[in-house]
């Protein structure tokens, strides 16, 4: 375990679908997880079966091999994680996005999404994730408009509309588990970028998804 936790903020619309995914294949690359939700939506609080007797504002909550807080502060926790990843919802100005390693800033074309999250002010350089994205329509404005206000995008991916993955997202809240079983192709292959980017190898990242489809 390494002496200080690698931070994640995840910013924008709703993306505790793909907070999950990574999380669990962090776990089979071997590392210790906290996923943390600091969102105004608590979406991703309602993925985690929560004890009645216990409150993960206070508690810590396991789940899938995961732990689980609930709008907390992380520095008390570096020591004890290898990744920390926290989902931060539209909240651009808070204080704990400045600690973070890695931020990916999650939107569609929507222009109320995007409206949401230009004033991410940030020093670190940005992976965007576009979700729902159309078809030959082309990127151009939102990227152009990312760069005027000051968001230094180092890579952007893409996740076309697709009912399989809209299933999946809404299935993880009512079912209470992370399933790779029936994920569609795209979200595969993002996944397995987004590990790369987190300087694990196309080998130790496919290995990783082969564990977590197994349901390991």
């Amino acid at each position: 375990m390494s002496t200080k936790a690698n931070i994640i903020g995840f910013l924008g619309i709703e993306t505790y679908d793909i907070i999950l995914y990574l999380s669990k294949l962090l776990f089979h690359l071997n590392k210790k997880v906290l996923i943390v939700d600091n969102s105004d939506t608590e979406a991703l609080t309602y993925c985690i079966p929560i004890p009645a007797s216990m409150n993960p504002k206070i508690n810590r909550i396991h789940f899938c091999n995961l732990d689980f807080i609930k709008e907390k502060n992380v520095t008390d926790y570096l020591k004890e994680y290898d990744y920390i990843l926290i989902d931060f919802g539209f909240k651009t100005n808070h204080m704990e996005i400045h600690n973070c390693s890695y931020i990916y800033l999650v939107t569609d074309k929507q222009q109320h999404n995007l409206a949401r999250i230009l004033n991410l002010k940030c020093k670190q350089e940005v992976f965007l994730i576009i979700k729902d994205r159309i078809k030959n329509k082309s990127l151009t404005y939102l990227l152009e408009m990312m760069k005027d206000n000051g968001i230094n995008i180092k890579q952007y991916y893409c996740l076309y509309y697709d009912d399989l993955d809209k299933e999946n997202m809404t299935g993880i809240q009512y079912r209470n588990e992370i399933s790779f079983k029936h994920q569609s192709g795209q979200m595969k292959d993002l996944l397995n970028e987004l590990i790369e980017t987190l300087s694990f190898n196309k080998i130790e990242a496919g290995q990783a998804y082969k564990k977590a489809k197994r349901g390991a």
